[in-house]
């Protein structure tokens, strides 16, 4: 059986980087915006993007996104939907 997509392999030199993420200094719920609601969701996940803009593994968070298919949160300055455009063959909406 071969997998549809690639998963990282679980060694800690392969997930360091998450070490030096901005998103370190700040409550999950700003990069999982969708559990506060719909409401105001979208200028919740920008401003969650905007944090990721400025941090500096930023490509590496959203590769890793893209590589497992993340489906939930800001990760990479993409959110659940940039991810799955991308994913579908979409529009590419990075930074």
């Amino acid at each position: 059986m071969t997998a549809s997509h690639a998963r990282p392999r679980p060694l800690v030199e392969e997930w360091d980087w998450q070490y030096e993420g901005e998103c370190r200094r700040l409550p999950p719920e700003v990069f999982f915006p969708e559990d506060s609601g719909r409401v105001g969701l979208r200028a919740r996940e920008e401003r969650a993007k905007q944090i990721c803009r400025s941090c500096p593994v930023v490509n590496l968070c959203r590769e890793h996104a893209l590589a497992v298919r993340e489906t939930h949160g800001v990760w990479g300055a993409m959110s659940a939907r940039d991810r799955a455009k991308v994913l579908t063959g979409g529009s590419d909406p990075r930074v």
